[in-house]
């Protein structure tokens, strides 16, 4: 309701408890662009991240596998250690050329994380049994087809709850696009929300009076629009939510 009731109130009666009025925002503001583009980078970034993220679980807690325990130890060392904002600027702006592009919003930082795999590691070790697994491969079939046709629809509560966390980071990201996005034309709403709070200019170059625009009133109402997908989102998922993190966690 703190959101809900001044993002559609003017500005005179902004903080003086008589928010109950609704008005017009005098700009023009792109929520639909805004909201789909924000979609877009929200669904394939956690599609990639689930894909990833299970298959590297998946292969780690399976002990047979070689190299297991050199990964094991790559992953949870990068935990604790990492290269530093500079040296993973350069790397996503001059080496892997992402600057002012849909990428990064996706690579950096979110697509793939050490914990979330160590989460889906011990659900598989502890909730997928090993007898079914052995049996599908005295049937003679491949790791692939063991993933994608048994331990992964068995793996819905993580996933759920590796989709439902890595979701709300996609879209409630603002770093990526302050580090790595100069062109206002691909901002992302959060993105959008930041110019908003940090530069009343912005609002004037998009068609608006500086002196009549209720900042106020705008901040909160891109802040309610971009909430919304969550707050419908997430009733959805909540059945599977706490059952995957409960799993995950648990040693295998």
């Amino acid at each position: 309701m703190f959101l809900l009731i001044p993002s559609v109130s003017g500005k005179d009666s902004f903080g003086t408890g008589n928010t109950c009025r609704p008005v017009s925002v005098p700009f023009a503001v792109p929520t639909d662009a805004l909201m789909l583009f924000g979609i877009i980078v929200t669904v394939v970034g956690v599609v990639l991240c689930i894909l990833i993220t299970t298959m590297l679980g998946y292969m780690l807690s399976q002990q047979g596998f070689p190299f297991v325990r050199a990964f094991d130890f790559y992953i949870m060392f990068t935990m604790l250690f990492n290269g530093g904002l500079v040296a993973t600027y350069i790397n996503y702006a001059r080496v892997f050329h992402i600057k002012n592009t849909i990428w990064a919003y996706i690579i950096p930082g979110i697509l793939c994380d050490a914990f979330y795999v160590m989460m889906t590691k011990n659900y598989f070790r502890s909730s997928i049994p090993e007898e079914l697994l052995k049996a599908a491969r005295i049937d003679g079939a491949s790791e692939y087809r063991i993933f994608f046709r048994i331990s992964f629809p068995l793996a819905k509560p993580i996933i759920a709850t590796i989709g439902l966390m890595v979701g709300v980071m996609y879209w409630n990201d603002w770093q990526n696009g302050m580090y790595y996005i100069e062109d206002p034309s691909i901002y992302g709403i959060q993105n959008f929300l930041n110019a908003i709070n940090s530069n009343a200019k912005y609002l004037a170059q998009m068609g608006g009076n500086v002196r009549s625009i209720p900042t106020e009133t705008a901040r909160m109402a891109v802040a309610v629009v971009g909430i919304l997908p969550i707050l419908i989102i997430y009733p959805l998922f909540q059945e599977y939510f706490a059952r995957g993190i409960t799993v995950g966690v648990v040693k295998g």
